[in-house]
């Protein structure tokens, strides 16, 4: 993994963190806002994006902008169609997926050979 990568993976799993804490305890107000918002967009598309293979930067940074908004979405959906509208436990369960997998893909065993 790059050294730029593992930057921006760092930061978003400290992202993810701050966010996780913030739903556990409720807290509400501007930054919390501000924090939520660039959570969705980056943070869990960023964690899929590092098992893909792309030719730019740009396009990783769209597919993660992409990712993070449809899975948000999607989970929404979810809540919606199976009557569980619980938004608080359900950004809690992906800011917590998400920091999980930032935290394994950061901490793993680098293989051999691997530019990522």
């Amino acid at each position: 993994m790059r050294s730029d990568r593992r930057t921006i993976g760092w930061l978003l799993a400290a992202l993810s963190a701050t966010v996780l804490v913030l739903s556990a305890w409720q807290l509400t107000g501007a930054a919390r806002l501000y924090l939520d918002t660039a959570f969705i967009l980056l943070a869990p598309g960023w964690a899929v994006v590092a098992h893909l293979r792309l030719a730019t930067q740009s396009l990783e940074w769209l597919v993660a902008i992409a990712v993070g908004l449809s899975g948000t979405l999607l989970l929404a959906e979810l809540m919606t169609a199976l009557h569980w509208w619980h938004p608080w436990e359900a950004f809690a369960v992906l800011a917590g997926a998400t920091l999980f997998e930032l935290l394994r893909q950061l901490t793993a065993p680098r293989r051999a050979g691997s530019s990522r």
